[in-house]
C-alpha cells in the first residue's frame, strides 16, 4: 500500500508478529493488539514512526496487490513489486486509467459517488464512450462501471499506481479477428500524444508512428508473442472517430491565450494535501572553513506544505539541480526528522514529515523524465506538472524564496542580492565569511524559529500552529510500507545485462552470489534488467528481479575505490584518465582519483576565482549529505561533509595505468579546465541506459 496510516484497523508486522491498531487514545498513544501471540498494549505514536525510519517495522499491503506467501504471517510485498519492469503496454495502460481517475481523486471522499461517476463519464468524448462500448477492448474502456472500479480499486491500495495494472494475460482473445487489445492500446497511445503535441501531420504521419511503436514494443518480446501491424484503413478511421481537427491541426499560441480561462488559486483543507517544489541559486557568497575563501553561491531545492506554510524538505549544495537533488529533497521531507534541536541548535522542532498527496513541479529539464513519476506513482503521490512559464501556478514556494532573500539572505554578509541595483557598490566577495556548516545552521533556525513561528498573512495564521491542528484533526501523515524501500525507489534507474563477470556500470562491475544466481534462472536472451543507483554513492547498486520484483543490493567488485565515490566524481575521473590516453583499469582510476584529489585540492586552496572554487567545492563533496541512500536512523539527518580528511596520495602507485608526474608542482598548477574539459557538461540529468563515457568520445 502506498499510503498508510497508523488507524484503527492497520496492521504491521514488528519482529515477525503481527500487530493491529484497535484504538486511538488521547495524547497520540495506540491502544495495539498482538494477533501472533494474543495480549493488547499502549505504545506512542512517534515509537512506531521511528520503528518505521528504522526498517523494524513494515504495514501490510492489502490484496489485490498483494504477494501472500504460505510462511509469511502477513503480506508485506507487492505482487508487481517495481512498477517500471512491468510490459510498457501494462503502465501505459495503467496511466490512462489514472488520468481518467485524476478529476474524480482532486474531489473530496464524499463527493466520490456513484451518482457523481456516472455524470462525470457523461462529459468524456461521446465518440470515445460509443467505441469503447462496441469494442470492449483493453485500453479504450471508460464506462461508468470501469470507472468506478478502478476507483474503488486504486483507494484501497492506498492510492497506489499499481492496483490499476491491468492482467493482460487473462484478457487476450488469440485466434479472434478482432484487432489485439495491445495494438489498440498502441494506437490510442499515438493518438494521444497527437493531440496534445498538436501540429500540421496526414494521416500517413500517425500510421507511420503507430508501426514505430509496435516496433519498439516488439524489441522486448519473444519472436512467438510478435504484434502484428494493423492495416492502414484501421488506423484511419480511429483517427476519423476520435476528431481529425485534433491530430492534423495545431493550436495557434493566440487562440491558445484567447482560450484560457481564468481562475482563482487553489484551495487545500487538509496538510500535505499539496507540496510544491522547485529550486533556486541563492543570493549569498560562502566561504570554505579553512582558509576563508570564497566558494561561491549554492543552490537551493526547497518544498513546502503549502495548507500549513511548513517547510516539508530541503537540500543545498553546490552541484546544479537534477533528479538527484529532487530526490534528496523529497526523500528530507518524507522522513522524520527528531535530531534538528540537536544537530543546529533550534528552539523548535521539525514535525513535518510524511507522503504528499499531490506534488507541484514545473517544466525543468531535471523534473522531466520516467524515474520521478513512477516513484511517485508507486508512493501514491498524485505528480501535477505546471504550464511552461507560469510561476504563479506554485506561488507558496516562489513567495517563500522572496521571503527568504529579504528576511535572511539580504541581511547576512556576502550577500549578492537579488540584482544590481539593489547591490550598488556593496563588495559581496569581500564581506563573505559564512561556511556552508554555518549557513546550515542559520537556515534551520530561520526555518524553524522564525518563519514558521511567526504570523503568515496568506495563512491569517502560523504555520507551526495550522500543522499542529491539522495533526490534532486526525489527519496524520501517511507512510509508504517500508522506509528502506522509499529511499530505493526514489533512487536514479537504468538498464544493464547480466554478463558472467557481473553487471557493467559507468566502467565498473558489480556482482555477489545472489546476482549470479539470478543470471542462472534467466534465458540468454532476458538478462537485460532494470538497476536502480545512488549518485552520491555508486559502491552500491540495486538490482530489480525480473522474476519476483524485488530489490537485490549488489556493491561494486572494487570497494576500496568506490567506497563514498558520487557518479559525478567518477565521471571526472574517467575524463582524465581518457585524457591521459591510457587504458581504463581499476588501478589506473584509483591513481588518477589520488592525483586528482591533490590536484583540485591545491586549486581549491590557491584559487580565488569563485567558479573554479565552486567547481572544487562540488568534487570534495561540499555540500549537505545525501539522503537517497540507505542511512542509519542514528545517523544525522543533515550532516555536513568537509574535505578535510582527503586520502593519502600513493607515492608510487603499483601498475597504474596513469603515470605519476615527475614535477609535483607542474601537477599542482594543472588547471582545472584540463580535469574537467572546455565545456563539459557532467550535469547529473537526462542520464540513459545506453550511455557510456568510453564509446565515441
Amino acid at each position: 500500500m502506498a499510503r498508510m496510516r497508523f488507524r484503527v484497523g492497520t496492521r504491521y508486522l514488528f519482529k515477525e508478529q503481527v500487530y493491529r491498531v484497535v484504538q486511538m487514545l488521547v495524547n497520540n498513544q495506540l491502544l495495539i493488539e498482538n494477533q501472533s501471540f494474543g495480549g493488547q498494549s499502549t505504545i506512542a505514536y512517534d515509537e512506531l514512526v521511528a520503528l518505521w525510519k528504522a526498517g523494524e517495522l513494515v504495514f501490510e499491503v492489502p490484496s489485490p496487490i498483494a504477494r501472500h506467501h504460505s510462511k509469511k504471517p502477513l503480506a508485506t510485498e507487492y505482487t508487481h513489486e517495481s512498477f517500471s519492469q512491468l510490459p510498457k503496454a501494462w503502465r501505459e495502460e495503467a496511466w490512462r486509467r489514472y488520468q481518467l481517475l485524476l478529476p474524480l481523486l482532486k474531489r473530496p471522499e464524499a463527493e466520490r459517488t456513484r451518482v457523481n461517476i456516472q455524470a462525470y463519464t457523461a462529459t468524456l468524448n461521446p465518440t470515445e464512450q460509443e467505441s469503447a462500448t462496441k469494442s470492449r477492448g483493453l485500453g479504450t474502456a471508460i464506462s461508468p462501471q470501469s470507472i468506478e472500479r478502478w476507483l474503488r480499486l486504486f483507494e484501497q491500495s492506498g492510492y497506489d499506481l499499481r492496483a490499476l495494472v491491468p492482467r493482460f494475460h487473462r484478457s487476450s482473445r488469440k485466434g479472434e479477428s478482432r484487432l489485439n487489445a495491445e495494438v489498440n492500446d498502441i494506437i490510442q497511445q499515438a493518438l494521444t500524444e497527437c493531440s496534445i503535441n498538436r501540429q500540421h501531420r496526414t494521416v500517413d504521419d500517425v500510421y507511420l508512428k503507430v508501426v514505430n511503436l509496435i516496433a519498439e514494443a516488439n524489441r522486448t518480446r519473444p519472436k512467438t508473442e510478435q504484434l502484428k501491424h494493423p492495416h492502414p484503413k484501421t488506423v484511419y478511421r480511429r483517427i476519423k472517430a476520435y476528431d481529425p481537427s485534433l491530430i492534423h491541426r495545431r493550436l495557434s499560441r493566440v487562440e491558445a491565450q484567447a482560450d484560457a480561462t481564468v481562475t482563482g488559486g487553489v484551495t487545500v483543507s487538509r496538510i500535505l494535501e499539496r507540496v510544491e517544489i522547485d529550486h533556486t541559486l541563492l543570493d549569498i557568497l560562502l566561504v570554505d572553513e579553512e582558509d576563508g575563501l570564497v566558494i561561491g553561491r549554492p543552490t537551493l531545492t526547497f518544498a513546502l506544505d503549502v495548507y500549513s506554510g511548513m517547510p516539508f524538505g530541503f537540500y543545498i549544495g553546490f552541484e546544479p539541480p537534477s533528479y538527484y537533488t529532487v530526490a534528496s529533497c523529497l526523500l528530507h521531507g518524507i522522513l522524520p526528522k527528531p535530531d534538528v534541536c540537536k544537530l543546529y541548535d533550534t528552539a523548535h522542532q521539525w514535525p513535518v514529515y510524511g507522503l504528499a498527496e499531490t506534488l507541484i513541479i514545473d517544466n525543468a529539464k531535471e523534473l522531466i523524465g520516467r524515474d520521478l513519476e513512477e516513484a511517485c506513482g508507486q508512493l501514491g503521490i498524485i505528480l501535477e506538472r505546471m504550464p511552461v512559464r507560469t510561476p504563479w501556478f506554485k506561488a507558496a514556494v516562489e513567495r517563500y524564496f522572496k521571503t527568504q532573500n529579504t528576511g535572511l539572505l539580504h541581511l547576512l554578509p556576502g550577500t549578492t542580492f537579488s540584482n544590481v541595483l539593489m547591490k550598488g557598490d556593496y563588495n559581496a566577495g569581500g564581506e563573505a565569511c559564512l561556511s556552508l556548516a554555518a549557513f546550515l545552521k542559520i537556515l534551520h533556525i530561520f526555518l524553524l524559529d522564525i518563519y514558521a513561528q511567526r504570523w503568515n498573512s496568506s495563512k491569517k495564521a502560523v504555520p507551526a500552529k495550522l500543522w499542529e491542528e491539522g495533526m490534532l484533526s486526525g489527519i496524520l501523515p501517511s507512510l509508504h510500507t517500508s522506509a528502506e524501500e522509499t529511499r530505493i525507489l526514489l533512487m536514479r534507474t537504468e538498464t544493464r545485462v547480466i554478463q558472467r563477470s557481473g553487471i557493467e556500470f559507468e566502467c565498473l562491475y558489480y556482482r555477489n552470489l545472489e546476482l549470479a544466481r539470478l543470471r542462472s534462472l534467466l534465458p540468454k536472451n532476458e538478462r537485460r534488467v532494470k538497476i536502480k543507483f545512488d549518485p552520491s554513492d555508486i559502491s552500491t547498486i540495486y538490482v530489480i528481479d525480473p522474476i519476483t520484483g524485488s530489490s537485490i543490493p549488489v556493491p561494486a567488485a572494487n570497494q576500496e575505490y568506490t567506497k563514498g565515490l558520487s557518479l559525478w566524481k567518477h565521471r571526472i575521473i574517467k575524463n582524465f584518465t581518457l585524457a591521459e590516453k591510457n587504458e581504463v583499469d581499476i588501478e589506473g582510476l584509483a591513481a588518477a582519483k589520488a592525483k586528482i584529489q591533490k590536484i583540485v585540492a591545491d586549486e581549491y586552496i590557491n584559487s580565488r576565482r569563485n567558479k573554479g572554487r565552486k567547481t572544487a567545492a562540488r568534487y570534495l563533496d561540499i555540500g549537505t549529505s545525501p539522503v537517497v541512500g540507505a542511512i542509519s536512523p542514528d545517523q544525522p539527518t543533515l550532516p555536513v561533509i568537509n574535505h578535510k580528511d582527503l586520502p593519502p596520495i600513493p607515492q608510487d602507485p603499483p601498475q597504474a595505468s596513469v603515470a605519476a608526474d615527475a614535477n609535483p608542482s607542474a601537477s599542482t598548477a594543472t588547471d582545472l579546465s584540463a580535469i574537467f574539459g572546455e565545456g563539459l557538461d557532467l550535469d547529473m540529468t537526462g542520464w540513459s541506459g545506453d550511455y557510456n563515457l568510453l564509446s565515441n568520445k
